[in-house]
């Protein structure tokens, strides 16, 4: 399965997200490899990975590379893409997901991408709603409602905003591999997503 991760807007959890979905898949069958091409021009998923000692349940590599085999392949791409880039993107990968935040900003640069989004098949990719506030629904609902007025597919599963990320960046391991309630919380999110994905494109 290949997934490539690609946003519109700096900020919205892209590499956090890649990071994570690779765990998950590395953590769902061990054994499985799973690479993550970090094609984000500032190496941040490569800069994790070395903190964490290579610890991860995946490896990471360099964008400029060229893995030979993987079970699983997440690639990270830079920031803001580039809407024209998105049906290529799609033609390349099993699953195209876009993280946006629920900001009018964020909302607005997806939205605009409408009729290139529409142009692809209902299961070529999904938007995911990222640093969701972990009180209160009725910011999360109002985004879902603009997206799906635009038609537009969206996860069920959405990330919240959780600071334990920020340690997790630091140690340069996943939240999965932190103590406390928080790191639950945020892995728990992220388990969620991966058993949407796994259950959509799992057998692609």
């Amino acid at each position: 399965m290949i997934i490539t991760i690609a946003s519109f807007k700096g900020g919205v959890g892209k590499t956090t997200t890649a990071l994570h979905l690779a765990e998950y898949l590395g953590k769902r069958r061990k054994g499985s490899k799973v690479i993550l091409l970090d094609g984000d021009p500032n190496r941040s998923a490569l800069s994790w990975y070395e903190r964490g000692q290579q610890r991860a349940a995946f490896t990471v590599m360099d964008g400029d590379e060229e893995p030979s085999a993987f079970d699983h392949l997440v690639v990270d791409t830079p920031a803001r893409t580039d809407p024209t880039e998105l049906l290529p993107l799609a033609s390349a990968s099993d699953l195209l997901i876009i993280p946006s935040e629920i900001s009018i900003f964020s909302l607005e640069a997806t939205i605009s991408t409408v009729s290139t989004l529409r142009s692809l098949s209902d299961d070529k990719y999904r938007i995911l709603l990222t640093m969701l506030p972990t009180r209160g629904l009725k910011r999360e609902v109002n985004a879902r409602e603009a997206l799906n007025e635009a038609e537009l597919k969206v996860f069920n599963t959405g990330i919240k905003a959780r600071t334990v990320y920020q340690d997790s960046a630091l140690e340069g391991l996943s939240v999965a591999d932190l103590r406390g309630d928080p790191a639950t919380a945020a892995w728990n999110d992220y388990q969620a997503l991966g058993k949407e994905i796994w259950k959509g494109w799992g057998t692609k």
